[in-house]
C-alpha cells in the first residue's frame, strides 16, 4: 500500500526527481542490456556457426573412416549429441553412385562441390554442406545440416539472453523504488521541517544527519535565511527611523500652522506661515530622500548602463545647486578639464553628485568655497568634493554612511540619508566612496573612484 502511494506521489508531478531517476536508470540499464545481448547473440551465433562447421567436418572424417573399413552398416546418428538427428550425410562413389545416406538426407546430392563448405537449397530447405573426398577409396562424403536447426539454436540462445532481462528488470525497478524511497527520506523530512516553519522563524536549519549532497543546499538556504533576516531587520529599522524623522517636520508644520491661526497681527502670521513653508520644504526633501533610498534598495546591478560624461553631469548639478549656494554665500568651483566618460545611469550619478555637493554646501560656513574636481587616474575616474566645514572625525566616518545618522551637535538641516544614498549608488556602479580630511586637515573631502570608459568615436580627436 505504501509503495503504491509512493508511486502515485512520484507520478503526480512531471518534475519528480524520484520518477526521473527511476525511469532514467531503468531505461539506461535496459538499453545497455539489450545492446550487450545483441552483441553477445551475434558473437554466439558466429561462434556457433564455427562450432557447427567443425562438427560437420568431424562427422565427415568419421564417416570416411567408417566407410573405408568395409563395414556393411554405417550409423546414421552420433550418439549423445543434442543435434545429431538434424545432421544428414551421403556417401558417393567417383562414378556418381550413392553408397549410403542417412534417412534425413535427400536422395539428390546435397551439393556439387567436391571440397569444403557450401550452401544448398533442396526441396525448399536450406542446407549447410561439408564435402570430403576420400581419394584412397574413391568416395565423396557429404555431411549437411539444415539452417533451420542453426536458427533454432540462435533463437534459443536469444531467449536465454532476454529472459533474465525480462525477469530482472521488474525486480530492479522494485529494488530502486525501495532504495530511493529510503534514501529520499531525509529530503522529505527537510521539506516537512521547512514547510512547518512560521514566516517569523528565520534561524538557520540544523544540518544534523543528512547526506552530503544535501549539505550545500541547506548551507545555501541558511545563507539565504540570514540575508532575508538582515533585510527584514534593515527594513524594520528603516521604517522606524523614517517614521521618527518625518514626525519632526510634520509636528513643526502643525505647530506653526496653529500659531498662524492664532496670530493676532499680520507680521506674526506671516512669520508662522514662513516657518510652515520651511518645515514643508524639509518634509518634502526628506520624503524625496526616502523614496530615492527605497528605489535604490530594489535596484540590482544595472545591465542597461550607458556611456555618459561625468564632467557634464557635474556641471549640470552645480548649476542646479548654485541658488542654494548663493543663498548661503558659498561658492562652488569646478576645475577645468575635458570630458571624462564612464558607464552608468546618468540619473543616479546626478543624484549621487547632488547629495555630495548639497551636503558640502549645508555644512560649509558662509563665505567659503566648495571645490569639485575630476581627474583621470589610469583606468579610473576620480571625482572629489571638498568643503571647508567642520569635517568628520575619522572614527565617525564609517558610521555616518549609515542611514539616518548625523553627527552629534550638528545644527545643519538634513535627514542623515545623503551619504548613505551616495554610497548605495556608488556600489551599483562598482565604484568606491571614501571620506577623508580636506586640505591641511581642515574640512571634509569625499572622493568617488569608478572605472573609466573609452570616449565615443565622435568625440575622439
Amino acid at each position: 500500500m505504501r509503495l503504491k502511494l509512493w508511486w502515485h506521489r512520484a507520478r503526480a508531478g512531471s518534475g519528480s526527481l524520484q520518477l526521473q531517476l527511476l525511469t532514467g536508470t531503468l531505461s539506461l540499464v535496459a538499453a545497455i542490456w539489450v545492446v550487450l545481448s545483441v552483441v553477445a547473440w551475434r558473437e554466439a551465433v558466429s561462434e556457433g556457426d564455427e562450432l557447427f562447421d567443425a562438427h560437420l567436418a568431424q562427422t565427415a572424417a568419421l564417416l570416411a573412416v567408417l566407410s573405408s573399413d568395409g563395414s556393411d552398416e554405417i550409423p546414421e546418428e552420433l550418439p549423445s549429441h543434442r543435434y545429431a538427428r538434424k545432421v544428414a550425410f551421403q556417401i558417393w562413389t567417383d562414378k556418381g553412385k550413392l553408397l549410403a545416406r542417412s534417412t534425413t538426407a535427400p536422395k539428390d546430392a546435397l551439393t556439387d562441390h567436391a571440397k569444403g563448405f557450401s550452401d544448398r537449397r533442396i526441396d525448399g530447405r536450406s542446407w549447410r554442406v561439408y564435402s570430403l573426398r576420400d581419394t584412397r577409396h574413391g568416395h565423396l562424403i557429404l555431411v549437411a545440416e539444415t539452417l533451420e536447426a542453426r536458427h533454432a539454436i540462435g533463437t534459443e540462445l536469444a531467449k536465454h539472453l532476454i529472459t533474465p532481462l525480462v525477469v530482472a528488470l521488474p525486480l530492479l525497478a522494485l529494488g530502486l523504488v525501495l532504495l530511493m524511497r529510503h534514501r529520499f527520506q531525509p529530503l522529505r523530512r527537510l521539506a516537512m521541517f521547512i514547510g512547518q516553519r512560521s514566516p517569523e522563524r528565520l534561524e538557520p536549519i540544523g544540518l544534523g544527519d543528512v547526506p552530503g549532497e544535501l549539505r550545500p543546499i541547506i548551507e545555501q538556504t541558511n545563507r539565504l535565511l540570514q540575508r532575508v533576516d538582515a533585510s527584514i531587520e534593515q527594513e524594520r529599522r528603516f521604517t522606524a527611523d523614517a517614521a521618527h524623522e518625518i514626525r519632526t517636520p510634520l509636528a513643526a508644520i502643525r505647530t506653526h500652522a496653529q500659531v498662524a491661526i492664532a496670530a493676532t497681527d499680520d507680521a506674526e502670521r506671516s512669520h508662522a506661515l514662513a516657518l510652515v513653508v520651511q518645515a514643508s520644504d524639509r518634509a518634502t526633501h526628506l520624503l524625496g530622500q526616502l523614496l530615492t533610498m527605497a528605489r535604490l534598495d530594489s535596484v540590482s546591478l544595472a545591465s542597461g548602463f550607458v556611456l555618459c560624461d561625468l564632467r557634464r553631469i557635474a556641471i549640470d548639478v552645480i548649476a542646479e545647486l548654485t541658488p542654494q549656494a548663493l543663498a548661503k554665500n558659498v561658492e562652488c568651483i569646478l576645475d577645468e578639464g575635458s570630458a571624462l566618460w564612464v558607464k552608468g545611469d546618468p540619473t543616479l550619478l546626478a543624484v549621487l553628485l547632488r547629495n555630495l555637493i548639497d551636503n558640502a554646501i549645508r555644512y560649509s560656513p558662509t563665505a567659503t568655497v566648495v571645490f569639485v574636481s575630476l581627474r583621470q587616474e589610469a583606468k579610473h575616474v576620480r571625482l572629489t568634493v571638498t568643503d571647508q566645514g567642520p569635517g568628520i572625525p575619522a572614527e565617525e566616518r564609517e558610521r555616518v554612511l549609515s542611514r539616518f545618522t548625523r553627527l552629534a551637535g550638528s545644527t545643519a538641516p538634513g535627514s542623515g540619508l545623503g551619504l548613505s544614498i551616495a554610497l548605495r549608488i556608488a556600489e551599483l556602479h562598482h565604484a568606491a566612496l571614501v571620506l577623508a580630511d580636506g586640505p591641511a586637515q581642515y574640512g571634509l573631502s569625499v572622493s568617488l573612484s569608478m572605472p573609466s570608459s573609452p570616449a565615443p568615436f565622435s568625440n575622439r580627436a
